[in-house]
């Protein structure tokens, strides 16, 4: 992440850099990083911990980052260094940085506006798609953000539960608000396909169901059901349920790609994956990937292969995930 660090001009990164080491016994990882916290405050943790602590994954993954920003800054925000470093920036434009080596492995990665989207891909038949990000942070309201676990003997995280519905409704609510505050932004062309990507991590508290946000989101669709037949056999089917709410207060209709007035947005790229673990071989890849899923009712259709992306395939025939056709290999 040498390159990187160039750019921030901030000297004394540079000194703390693979500093965090359990040789000394006088006091912890966890204390010698709280010191370096306090320090430099206004930076990420994660993008601190990165650089301080030598664990196993990080050299490559610094490395990954070099080169990443080397081949693919021209896409990405002026100052992207600094907004990569800065506190509360880390995942979001990971996720950017991913992104822009997943997709170039679609289509062409083309220069844009400052105005228009986050991302232009030229397709093989010379269709151009806008590809918009996000990654939404908790909410506001401590009540409606996920169950995170306390790693104490009072509490084990396995005495965690309850029904998925509840689980899953920080997550989906959060979600839910980032792609409806990115599908009403003015700044689209309204003649090309549009791909919202949303990236949820800094929302799941322990782990997420990332096709059962997706599906109930777009869809409406959400528990899976189990029907006995007539004839004592059995089928397995999706609960309907277009719905949803905050804790106390009324139902409002989500189930997004089956309302019209969401027909300009052309797909869905979704996980809750840490964007850190989706550089070629981490573990994102390995735990639940990444989902992508189309809109049957798009004004602007898509003919697009994502080699690397389970695709969620849902209209009025047929609900069907099917996995990746590639393990996503990237720059290194």
């Amino acid at each position: 992440m040498k390159s990187l660090l160039e750019k921030i001009k901030d000297i004394e990164l540079d000194k703390i850099s693979d500093s965090l080491t359990r040789e000394n016994k006088t006091i912890s990882i966890e204390e010698q990083f709280k010191i370096i916290q306090e320090k430099f405050h206004n930076y990420d943790i994660s993008f601190l911990w990165l650089l301080c602590y030598p664990y196993e994954h990080a050299p490559f993954a610094k490395k990954y980052i070099d080169k990443n920003y080397k081949k693919f800054h021209q896409y990405l925000d002026s100052g992207f260094p600094k907004k990569l470093a800065q506190k509360g920036g880390f995942n979001s434009h990971m996720w950017e940085m991913v992104l822009c080596d997943i997709l170039s492995f679609s289509g062409e990665l083309i220069p844009k506006s400052a105005a228009g989207s986050d991302f232009l891909l030229k397709l093989e038949n010379g269709q151009v798609v806008q590809i918009e990000a996000v990654c939404p942070d908790e909410a506001d309201d401590k009540s409606l953000r996920s169950i995170k676990p306390i790693y104490t003997k009072e509490e084990p995280i396995f005495s965690l539960g309850g029904n998925i519905d509840d689980l899953e409704r920080p997550i989906l609510l959060r979600a839910l608000k980032g792609f409806d505050n990115k599908s009403k932004l003015n700044k689209y062309e309204i003649n090309k396909p549009l791909i919202i990507a949303i990236n949820s991590h800094n929302t799941v508290g322990l782990i997420s169901n990332d096709d059962y946000i997706l599906r109930r989101m777009l869809f409406g669709l959400g528990n899976q059901t189990i029907t006995k037949k007539a004839d004592d056999s059995f089928v397995n089917g999706l609960q309907y349920n277009p719905s949803l709410n905050k804790p106390g207060e009324k139902e409002f209709p989500i189930a997004r790609f089956l309302d019209p007035s969401y027909s300009h947005i052309s797909g869905v790229i979704y996980t809750s994956q840490s964007p850190l673990g989706l550089v070629p071989n981490g573990y994102g890849w390995h735990n639940s990937g990444v989902f992508y899923a189309s809109n049957p009712n798009a004004k602007h259709k898509i003919d697009i292969d994502f080699p690397f992306f389970k695709k969620m395939i849902c209209n009025t025939e047929i609900y069907e995930i099917k996995e990746a056709s590639k393990n996503f290999e990237g720059l290194i």
